[in-house]
């Protein structure tokens, strides 16, 4: 008598997106005795960045807007500025009129370097450049509109925020000191993007399949269960920007049995358990809706499947094919409180 249970059907869809808080503009004007800038550029609500999308975000518009400090008629002049990712910061690529002004941690070359030929925002290779205007202009720079790119498959979640930091170097007017060493300033830089919850599942392993069991006993299935439990390599793979949820269905109830068969007679069926997500599984009712926190878009969540047969097919009617089908649903949540961290073999 032989029996198998097939490959899970797995589901994974799009749910949604979550749209990630805009960053406040500055309040004020900075007061201070030396020249210095802060800036803010925020991401609108339309771009939205599917992880799983063969194209990523290419080339969405970002406005940056600087700030100048000034004490009364005293005001920051010319600023030339980089931006900086620090170590762990995703894999986004920044340019202002073309050219690259986001650098790797420790990899600006000596940027920003002299103020001169600053021309109202024409700037240099590298740099951001802007002059502002005299002691009654506004203090708040016209958008530099900078052209942020993120490569498809960056592994970016749901709820996340990019900070850059900021390098520059400015000229004091009206009597406003100037800074001629680079000043980096912390999490100058917000961006904020609209990432997909997004998933995607398959299963990678053969069928669950004990082979011939017709003349095995229950009594010995029970007394050597390891003997009668499939392949620990076998496994369920997960990539997710954000949380999901998982539930298992066993169209028999978690019961073999042949075509035609009875699935509610004990004759005709053949009893057995499975193991995922660190439970053991013997019914559709004992394994409920598992919250699952982010598996990543890179590497993923590897998640193993076992089943172990509990009773024996000597005594069962004979038949050549006892099989049950299960599916194992994926839905990708934008949040979800109870997540847990879902690895367990």
């Amino acid at each position: 008598m032989r029996w198998r249970t097939w490959a899970p059907i797995l589901v994974g869809a799009i749910a949604g997106s979550a749209l990630l808080r805009p960053s406040a503009a500055t309040a004020q004007t900075q007061i201070s005795l030396v020249c210095g800038v802060s800036g803010d550029a925020t991401a609108p609500a339309s771009i939205a960045y599917d992880p799983f999308a063969p194209s990523g975000l290419s080339q969405a518009t970002i406005p940056l807007t600087l700030r100048r400090n000034r004490l009364l008629t005293a005001r920051t002049g010319d600023v030339s500025l980089i931006l900086v990712a620090p170590s762990g910061t995703p894999p986004i690529e920044v340019t202002y009129q073309g050219y690259d002004v986001l650098y790797a941690e420790g990899a600006a070359a000596g940027r920003p370097r002299a103020l001169d030929s600053v021309d109202g925002g024409a700037g240099a290779a590298g740099e951001i450049r802007y002059r502002f205007g005299g002691p009654f202009a506004t203090d708040l720079s016209a958008p530099l509109n900078l052209r942020v790119t993120v490569p498809p498959g960056t592994d970016l979640s749901v709820n996340e925020t990019i900070y850059l930091d900021m390098i520059y170097i400015c000229s004091g007017e009206g009597g406003l000191l100037s800074v001629p060493v680079p000043i980096r300033q912390a999490r100058a830089i917000r961006l904020d993007l609209n990432v997909v919850s997004a998933l995607q599942a398959y299963y990678a392993g053969s069928a669950l399949n004990f082979g011939e069991i017709g003349d095995v006993t229950t009594q010995a299935v029970q007394a050597a269960p390891a003997s009668y439990t499939t392949s620990g390599a076998n496994s369920v793979r997960v990539r997710s920007s954000g949380p999901y949820e998982v539930t298992v269905h066993s169209q028999n109830d978690f019961r073999l049995t042949y075509p035609g068969g009875n699935p509610g007679a004990a004759a005709q069926t053949i009893r057995y358990s499975m193991r995922f997500l660190g439970r053991d599984i013997t019914s559709n009712a004992s394994f409920g809706t598992r919250s699952c926190a982010r598996a990543g878009v890179s590497g993923g969540a590897s998640l193993p499947i076992r089943a172990t047969l509990l009773e024996g097919g000597s005594g069962k009617t004979p038949s050549q094919n006892y099989a049950d089908t299960i599916s194992i649903t994926f839905t990708p949540v934008v949040t979800a409180s109870a997540a847990q961290s879902c690895t367990g073999s």
